[in-house]
Formats: structure tokens, sequence, C-alpha cells
């Protein structure tokens, strides 16, 4: 909501719509992740299907973030990240208490 904020009084129009655009694709990604987890525990395999998937996804994510425009582009990218800094930096904070 932050960059949503912040990006709709910047000239990069669309670029706050591309960050709802990312954060939805790094959700999903995140629920790929635990679904991936409980196989993982449960057969004991390690099959990087699950990992090459989502990359492969975030390349989908990408490639059409990218044919909307590049203001779209650079707001579904700090979409997709906007999961991995909220983890580094309260992560260490919740794992605490």
């Amino acid at each position: 909501m932050v960059e949503s904020t912040a990006l709709a009084v910047t000239p990069l129009s669309g670029s706050e719509i591309g960050v709802f655009y990312g954060t939805a694709f790094a959700l999903i990604a995140l629920l790929l992740i635990n679904y991936d987890a409980q196989i993982l525990i449960r057969e004991k395999k390690r099959v990087p299907a699950g990992f090459l998937a989502r990359y492969f996804f975030y390349g989908i994510c990408f490639a059409t973030a990218a044919t909307v425009s590049l203001e779209f582009f650079l707001g579904s990218f700090l979409g997709v990240m906007n999961l991995k800094i909220a983890a580094i930096a309260f992560g260490r904070w919740l794992c605490e208490t």
C-alpha cells in the first residue's frame, strides 16, 4: 500500500497498478512454496520441479507486465519484491517473540 501511494504521486502512471499485479503473483508463489514444503515433508523427495515452476511463474509475471508498459513492469517488480523485503525487514523480529 505504501508503495502504491508513493508511486501514485510520481509521473510513473500505471506503476501503482503494477504493484498490485506483482503482489498478487508473489502471494500465489508463496502458496506454491507452502505446497512444495508440504510435499517435501510428506514424501521426503527433493525435486526442483516446484522451484522451477515458481521461476517460470515469475517469468510469466514479468513478461506480461513488460508488454503493458515500462512503468507497469517496474511496479510489478516492486510488488514481487514486496514480500521479500517484508520478510527481511520483519522476519527476525517476528520470530523472536
